[in-house]
Formats: C-alpha cells, structure tokens, sequence
C-alpha cells in the first residue's frame, strides 16, 4: 500500500506521543477502518465494526500467531468470526495482513483457509471455539507444547452470549479449564446493555474471567490482551464504547508499506514462529502419528485391529443388544484410534446409578464409563456445539453418547456439522419403543423422518449385533459429514436373524430372507426387522411368500446403483415398510401402493410390548393387513393369493394400523 506524506504540525505530534508498537496498531486500525468505511454495512454493523476495530488490530498486529502464507497451518492460533455481521473485520486484516492472491478469495468457509467456521445461527460458534480450545488441550496432553501450543480467540456479537448454547458450552469450558480460550465482544449498538450485563455476569459465573476494556485506549487494551496470555481460566474481553473525548487520537497518516502485507507484523511474526515449529516437527519422536491424525489417515492395518478387538469387546459385553454391541464397538475403536474423544451426556444412560446393585447386569455394564469419556451432564446442546469445534480442528475424530430425544436439543449443532460436512460420530441410545414405560415424551416419533430429510447426515439403524458392527464399519468410513447410530437398548426377543441373503448392511440395505416369486417385501429397520421376519414365517404358513429386506442407512442405500436397489426392493409385489415411527419419507422406498405399519401420534406410558400392540406393530397385524390388502388387489379377477404379479390398485394404505 503506497504511503502519503503529511507535514500536518498536529499529526507529527500525535505521531511522536505514540510508542513503535502502538504506532504500528494506531496505523492498521486507522488502515482498516478506511477499508471498512469502504464496504457497503448498515448503520448498526458500522457502528460495531469500527468500534471492533482498535481490539481486533491489536490481536493481529501483537498477539496473534498466524501466518498469512499458510493459513492452515497446524499450530495456528484460530480465529473463529461466527457472525457475518463481524467478517468484514476479518477481509480487512487479511487484506492488510496476508497476500493479494488470498484476499481474492471469496471469504466463506470451504473456499477460503482462514475461515475457521461457517457462520450460522447465534451462539454456535462460540461452542465450536469452545470445541477448538478442547481440541488443542487434549492434543498438547498428548503430544506435548513443542508441537501443540496455539490458542483459540472468538470475535462474536452480544446475540451470541445470551443464546442457550453459548452458556452451556460456557459452563463446560469453564468445567475443562481452557484457559487458551478468549472472546472479544462489545455491546449492542442501541442504549439498552441490560442483557448483555447480565451475559457478562453468567460468564463469569460460569468460571470465565471477565475484563472489561475502553474500545479505544490502546494500553487497555494491551493490558487486557496480556493478562489473557497468562490467564489460568477463559477470558471474556468485553469492548466498551469509549467516553466521549476519551478516544485514542490516532495519527492521520496512512499506513507505510512495511506494515501491510508481507511486511506486516502479523506476517513477519507468523513466519517465524511457523519456521520454528516446523524445525521442531522435523525431529519430534511422534511426528508420523502427528501428522497421520492430522491428516484424518487411520493407522496401518486397522481393518485387521478393529475386526478383532471389536470381536473380542462383542463378546465380553453382557448382553445382546444393539445397544450394547453399540458400546462395544466404541470401546473398540478407543483402543485403535488414541485421537477419538468421546463427550458424554448425562441422558445416554437413564439408569438409577444411586442404586447398582438392583440394576441388571446388562444395566451395569451400559453404566459403566466409556475409555477416556469426558462427561457433559446435562448440556446436549452445548456438547453438540463443541463436537463440531473438535472436529473444526483437527487431529481428533470427536463422537457422542446421548439419548435419541435430545437430538431435538442438539440439532442446530448437528445441522452446522451437516453444512460443513464434517465428521462426527453420534451414539443415540434410547431408540425406538424400547423405553415405553418411560412416558410417551421419550418415545420418539417423528425424530427419525427428521434427521433423514438432513443432507450429509448418515443415519444408521441396526436391528442386531451384527449389523451393528457393519454399521460401525460404514460408519467410519461415511466421508460425506456426521454419522449416526440409534442404538435399542432391550434384546431381540424374536431369535436371532438369519445371514444375509443377498447384500451386505455395509451397502444400507440387503435381503435378510429371499423368496423365489416373491408377493410381499417387508421392509423394516431396527428392531422391527425381527418382526417383519416372524411376520413372513406367519404369512408363509398362509402361502403368501414374502421377502424380507432391512435398511439400516437410507443414505447409504440410496447411493448404491439401481440395479442393486432393485434386486433388493423386488421389482413387483406389495411392499410394506414396518419401523416403530413416523412414516413420513417412506415412499420413498414403498411407492404410491405401498403400505407403512408405524405410528401416528406420540406414545404413553407403558411398557414396550403394550406399546407395539396399540400402534399394530405386531406379527400378526402385519400379517392381516397383507393379506388384506393382496385380497383387495385381486378381487376383480379373482385371482388367487399365491399368485405372485397381480396388479392392484392405486389406493394406497394408511400409514398406521391404528383403527
């Protein structure tokens, strides 16, 4: 940026009263605010922005670890901006900070390397930058500061700090101790501050050191930023306006060009110190795992490993049900992959833990922690928030355990993981019926249609030990964005499921039992294939052949060719999808004459098998609306039952057997 003489007498003694550091500061600021005035913002976000300034320069010219040549560069101090009101800030310091080829690129996340988060709704990036400063503690645990020892700054707006998941994630950051974790904010622009009074006060409760600094007095400003480095809690830097008359006179010359650009301290600083770590990296005796977990690469001969300890984690588990096949299979990856983390809510195990000695054995063995399990109580929504830091990250493959229902918490988080495709494991325990005597409010209904209409999300329902294994296994290897498992926590009690008959679970979907000819295909998910296979064993008695296909991934499924969906669906007969929920997004597999067994309203209080009565989930109310339904459709020609190609009419069944 070429610079411009002033012989101005006042702005030469402005000039003189300022030291070389806040000389250089005084200079970006006022460079960046040209910058910003030149944008097109309405009056509000000006208003924040300019007042933003003066703090966000300092970071950058004096605290900041970032090297504008390489973005992405590991041990980078991340700079999470999750608002769109506050990214001009950003294209100005890497307008002023970085190369001309990098401020050419468009600033969203995905496209350019310094956008740590996608900007989403308020108070989700604030839990990602909780989620970040959770991944650099537990990376420097492992690998030691030589390698890991960055921090994790935040420029949000007052929306984000009176948001339910910015408190909950608050609370946790102050529970873990990440101290390497600041948040710059100022006040809304309006007069009315009460709310964000009361946003500083919950903070500091919540473990944070609060600091309050004058927007425009560059030592307090210093001061705070310092203190920060040797903070022992996360700080919150709250910016206030300055009192009029009380403004740091800045000098009126433009910045020279040794302090932009490659020039700048930013840049000049970044360098160096990436240069050093870099020379550290070299001779780390952990290099190969460090760079193997950071480039998400899993270790040599996993596929071997994990058949085996998952094996041996499947028989030592007490009981049989996805569930606990579920748990079994995380304890086995725990052991192969030392950069899974697991956050665990207090929801995924609902079990009197005052008393366990009454619990059942399979009780106990699910009330029993997870390998390097880090509990988050009660805050799904937060721990969610914080999922897609870890992930944000990177080095780490960050899963949870929680209960199916409080998804509906967790779905805002679960749905910027989705945006941003990143990987992320969820264990949902609680699926299904299984819970019934637990009150209708447990019982989920319309849950699974809702995650399956989100785009990138995995959403895998096993209905036995085995699939639950193949459905890790996918899991794992699901690169689209997160990845879920809805686990039942009772046993089968319909006996064991035969070997596939054609597929693989691995594929989202294949033939549990074939049927030459086939009239009927049950189709089902979870625990219902069980059903759904006692259900074709009661219609073959009645010379009905029916085949029997389970789809625990409709994603997974839907990406097979047509040619093997075919095979698997039947390219003719009734079809019929059995699952213990809504049946909204069925037709996607049943066609317009299909017919769904599931329900229609919310449950109650009562034990699961009485539940799957009232709702008709039962053998033999499939078993008679099959056959009522084949007698429908061949009633005009009076064509026999067992005979496989009738057509049939165009009236489509209910979506329940509730009369």
């Amino acid at each position: 940026m070429a610079a411009a003489l002033s012989t101005d007498p006042t702005d030469l003694r402005e000039e003189t009263q300022l030291s070389a550091q806040q000389s250089a500061v005084a200079r970006m600021s006022r460079a960046a605010r040209l910058l910003l005035n030149a944008e097109h913002l309405p009056p509000h976000a000006r208003t924040l922005l300019n007042r933003m300034c003066l703090p966000v320069t300092a970071l950058w010219c004096r605290v900041l670890r970032f090297d504008p040549s390489a973005p992405d560069w590991p041990d980078r101090d991340r700079f999470v901006v999750p608002s769109t009101t506050m990214l001009p800030l950003l294209r100005a310091m890497l307008r002023l900070t970085g190369p001309a080829t990098e401020a050419a690129l468009p600033l969203e996340y995905g496209r350019h390397p310094a956008v740590e988060v996608a900007p989403g709704l308020a108070g989700q990036g604030v839990a990602a930058a909780v989620g970040m400063a959770f991944a650099e503690q537990t990376l420097a645990r492992r690998f030691g500061r030589s390698l890991v020892n960055h921090r994790t700054w935040v420029v949000a707006q007052d929306t984000d700090l009176a948001t339910g998941v910015a408190m909950e994630a608050a609370q946790l950051a102050g529970r873990f101790g990440l101290d390497r974790l600041a948040v710059l904010v100022t006040p809304p622009a309006g007069p009315d501050n009460g709310d964000f009074a009361d946003s500083l006060t919950r903070f500091s409760a919540s473990g944070w050191t609060v600091r309050k600094v004058d927007a425009g007095n560059a030592a307090a400003i210093s001061s705070a930023l310092a203190a920060t480095l040797r903070a022992r809690k996360p700080t919150l830097i709250a910016c206030l306006p300055s009192a009029p008359g009380h403004a740091l006179a800045e000098p009126h010359l433009p910045p020279e060009e040794e302090l932009t650009g490659p020039w700048s301290p930013t840049a000049r600083r970044g360098a160096t110190t990436r240069r050093s770590w870099l020379r550290r990296f070299a001779r780390h005796r952990l290099r190969t795992a460090f760079e193997r977990e950071i480039q998400g690469q899993r270790p040599a001969l996993f596929e071997e490993d994990w058949h085996r300890a998952c094996h041996w984690q499947m028989q030592s588990a007490e009981g049989h049900a996805t569930q606990d096949a579920g748990l079994a299979g995380l304890r086995a990856l725990s052991e192969l992959l030392p950069e899974l983390v697991c956050l665990t809510a207090a929801s995924a195990y609902r079990l009197d833990l005052a008393a366990p000695v009454a619990l059942p054995a399979t009780q106990q063995a699910r009330a029993r922690l997870l390998p390097a399990e880090q509990s988050c109580s009660i805050q799904d929504h937060g721990m969610a928030g914080m999922l897609n830091g870890i992930a944000l990250h990177g080095g780490l493959l960050p899963c949870c355990a929680a209960s199916m229902m409080t998804v509906d918490r967790m779905r805002s988080a679960l749905r910027m993981a989705a945006l941003m495709r990143r990987k992320v494991l969820y264990l949902l325990t609680g699926d299904g019926l299984a819970l019934g005597d637990g009150g209708g409010g447990w019982q989920p209904v319309e849950q699974l249609a809702s995650l399956r209409a989100m785009p990138h999300l995995a959403v895998f329902r096993p209905c036995d030990v085995r699939e639950t294994t193949a459905c890790w296994e996918a899991a794992l290897t699901w690169q689209g964005g997160p990845a879920m498992l809805l686990l039942c926590p009772y046993e089968n009690q319909h006996g064991p499921l035969p070997a596939p008959a054609f597929g693989t679970p691995s594929r989202g979907g294949y033939v549990v039992k074939q049927e030459e000819m086939r009239q009927v295909t049950l189709i089902a998910s979870g625990p219902e294939v069980a059903i759904a296979l006692k259900a074709s064993h009661h219609l073959a008695r009645q010379d009905i052949r029916a085949t029997v296909v389970s789809i625990p991934c409709w994603e997974l499924f839907a990406e097979q060719p047509a040619s093997y969906r075919k095979t698997v669906l039947g390219a003719s007969g009734l079809r019929v999808g059995i699952e213990a929920a809504s049946g909204f997004g069925w037709e996607r597999w049943l066609g317009e004459e299909g017919v769904f067994v599931g329900m229609d309203d919310f449950g109650t209080s009562a034990p699961a098998n009485a539940l799957y009565e009232r709702f008709g989930i039962t053998v033999e109310a499939i078993c008679e609306k099959v056959r009522a339904h084949l007698l429908t459709s061949g009633a005009e020609r009076g064509s026999s039952l067992r005979t496989p190609d009738q057509p049939r009419t165009r009236v489509r069944g209910p979506l329940t057997t509730r009369p």
